[in-house]
């Protein structure tokens, strides 16, 4: 009785329920792409040209398409699935650079101050001066696309908020008293820095990871819509949007469908991350 007790007190807690729905609608989209590591309906890149604009399945037409097929008649949905990998494999790596550059020019910054936070301050005041995504789009034509590149050029461009919250937060830790007991007890710097300070920014951290999430894959599929992203013949979500714009007209679901799992997923990730923030915050 106590356990269903704690259960519904979980539940109406303030942030639950967004972390529930935003859970349940990102781990959807994330259980396709899991499982297209294993199977899919047919294959991502084989064109069946009799079945080419095949219409969806799902809305009742008679066709082996769930989701229909593109112009080219391959399936719409397996496409998703096999896409789903290259755009959060760019987004996961994109998210791990950014967090690392993030919080290690953070720590450094705000617990070193003076002319370390500069050095830092003045690097990030420059990065945000910069029209990162008209410089990734050039640096993508001079040294070519590919998932590690594209992850790099990302993560070099979305740092900056991981670092003020981080500089922020470990500005306000090093002057507490636990951090100033470490100290007198011959604490060295690494060791204030790393067992103290971060596990009491962590949360926030992971809350603002979170939500960027979502940016890098709108950036990774805005770029692959321009058609600088992966290369052919590989399936993203950003390119089969514009490889279906021309045949909207008789052939809608080739952009809808991956319109929407973006939309789903990034929706769904924002809420999960307005949860968490919701959550810790009243803790």
């Amino acid at each position: 009785m106590e356990e269903k007790t704690n259960k519904v007190a979980w539940i109406r807690r303030k942030g639950s329920a967004k972390i529930l729905l935003g859970g349940l609608m990102s781990s959807s989209v994330l259980l396709l792409v899991l499982i297209s590591l294993f199977y899919t309906p047919h294959d991502p890149n084989l064109s069946t040209l009799t079945d080419r604009l095949a219409k969806p399945a799902i809305l009742g037409y008679e066709s082996d398409y769930l989701l229909g097929a593109d112009n080219l008649g391959r399936d719409v949905l397996s496409r998703i699935m096999a896409g789903g990998q290259i755009s959060l494999s760019i987004g996961g790596m994109a998210l791990i650079g950014t967090v690392f550059i993030g919080i290690v020019f953070g720590l450094l910054s705000g617990y070193y101050g003076g002319i370390v936070d500069d050095v830092f301050n003045m690097i990030a005041d420059i990065r945000n001066s910069m029209p990162m995504t008209l410089i990734i789009i050039v640096m993508l034509s001079i040294i070519g696309s590919s998932i590690v590149t594209l992850a790099l050029l990302l993560a070099v461009s979305e740092w900056v908020i991981i670092f003020r919250t981080t500089r922020a937060k470990t500005k306000l830790e090093k002057n507490m008293d636990y951090v100033l007991a470490a100290y007198s007890n011959g604490a060295d710097d690494r060791r204030i820095i790393f067992k103290y300070i971060m596990p009491n920014i962590v949360n926030s951290v992971i809350v603002l990871a979170t939500l960027m999430i979502g940016t890098v894959i709108l950036e990774e599929a805005g770029l692959s819509y321009l058609g600088i992203g992966v290369a052919r013949p590989y399936p993203s979500w950003g390119r089969m949007i514009a490889d279906g714009q021309a045949y909207f007209s008789n052939g809608w679901w080739i952009s809808t469908f991956p319109a929407l799992t973006i939309a789903v997923l990034v929706l769904g990730i924002n809420i999960l991350g307005d949860g968490l923030r919701q959550m810790w915050k009243m803790e």
